[in-house]
């Protein structure tokens, strides 16, 4: 993750700071012990190694504020994302969760198709099911009811979608987003990233496109 690769590259470069910091202050002090009484250590010699002996020390200072600032935004993005628990969150992703034989998802489909189609794959990469897919611009929801081809339903977990189109040309389109959501259950932390996770599906907390109160189930 990009905060982790931060945090490693701020703790190599205060370790490197430190290390030029005391060899810097050994050859300082050894000069001063050893120089020629009658022959002193220029002035402005002097002068710009005690000047760069200050740049060192703030540099160091410096890098450890850094690494302060990291883990209070690391830790207010966990404390943010508490919030999300109990909502419908919603995330640019090829997944789907199949729950009590059914799973739901969204795509994005272009301008000018002609022809869609949508395949489910389970997680070893086997196509359990294809299906014709709404050619009508914009978002589309689609909805599978867990049977693969055979019409046997499939247990639940999580599966891929993959959606394609071609054109009155008979040209297929580039990839098309699809988009996942469901509830958001946990939130948890892992080398200074931050996860939602719905079921069994972990999301990045800055790969969550949408936030909004889960849909109540009406009364009677």
């Amino acid at each position: 993750s990009a905060a982790s690769t931060t945090s490693n590259d701020t703790a190599a470069a205060t370790q490197s700071l430190t290390e030029n910091f005391d060899n810097f202050l050994l050859m300082l002090t050894t000069q001063l012990q050893h120089q020629d009484p009658l022959s002193p250590t220029d002035a402005t010699e002097f002068t710009n190694q005690l000047v760069q002996f200050s740049q060192l020390e703030q540099q160091i200072s410096q890098t450890d504020k850094v690494e302060d600032l990291i883990a209070l935004q690391q830790a207010a993005e966990s404390i943010g994302a508490v919030n999300y628990l109990g909502k419908t969150v919603e995330v640019e992703s090829d997944l789907t969760l199949l729950e009590d034989g059914s799973a739901t998802f969204s795509y994005d489909m272009p301008a000018g198709a002609v022809n869609a189609s949508i395949a489910v794959l389970d997680s070893t990469g086997r196509v359990v099911r294809t299906f014709s897919g709404e050619t009508a611009t914009g978002r589309q929801d689609a909805v599978w009811d867990g049977m693969d081809s055979q019409g046997v339903l499939q247990p639940d977990g999580v599966y891929t979608v993959v959606v394609s189109a071609v054109n009155a040309d008979d040209v297929p389109f580039d990839t098309i987003p699809i988009f996942f959501t469901g509830t958001a259950d946990a939130v948890w932390q892992s080398e200074g990233q931050t996860f939602v996770t719905v079921g069994p599906v972990e999301i990045p907390l800055d790969r969550i496109l949408s936030v909004k109160p889960a849909e109540s189930t009406p009364t009677a």
